[in-house]
């Protein structure tokens, strides 16, 4: 998952690079999940681009978000880059769009959440087969090695932000605090 957040004041830069950078997202065929963009809630200011896309290593994603064409351009501020697993084994390009918001939902799960985790499990479960046709993908944040569920990172869509918060906040393992402080809801839309 590559987070590339925007400077300031780099709408036209992006406007004239935005589809090299869309280009750049059909050369990856079936190891693209999803690509698009984190936007202000009203939709008119573009914050970040982000991929879920598969790469072999961390190497292989910094030099991935370095060929970004906005990259080259000098449009990003900073880079992040975290391990992500797709669970739910879909990709944007499969999802039937209703039309309405899309959320990005992310945050990281408290330490030592295992006992957590078995208490809540069943309700998560539950509680996310109500949503599934709102998802357009969804997975575990992973731990640099790969062999540690350290959050969550998801995409659905929604009429609107009161839905996602509503979402986000009924969410078992958020409702009973089981994620750090650093959980966030991003309007988002589709790199196409």
């Amino acid at each position: 998952m590559i987070f590339a957040w925007d400077k300031d004041d780099q709408a036209d830069t992006r406007a004239t690079n935005i589809e090299a950078q869309r280009e750049y997202a059909r050369t990856l065929g079936e190891r693209l999940i999803g690509y698009g963009h984190i936007v202000s809630d009203d939709g008119t200011e573009t914050l970040a681009t982000t991929w879920f896309v598969q790469l072999d290593d961390r190497a292989a994603a910094e030099a991935f978000a370095a060929a970004d064409p906005l990259s080259a351009a000098g449009v990003f501020d900073r880079i992040d880059i975290r391990r992500w697993s797709n669970s739910f084994l879909k990709r944007a390009a499969e999802y039937q769009r209703k039309g309405l918001q899309q959320y990005f939902c992310t945050g990281s799960k408290i330490s030592d959440a295992g006992d957590f985790i078995a208490k809540h499990l069943h309700a998560h479960e539950s509680y996310f087969e109500t949503y599934e046709d709102s998802f357009v993908f969804r997975g575990p944040l992973r731990s640099e090695d790969g062999l540690l569920n350290v959050g969550t990172a998801l995409m659905l869509e929604l009429p609107g932000r009161a839905a996602a918060e509503d979402f986000w906040n009924n969410e078992p393992f958020a409702a009973n605090g089981g994620y750090q402080d650093d959980s966030r809801i991003y309007r988002w839309v589709f790199g196409d």
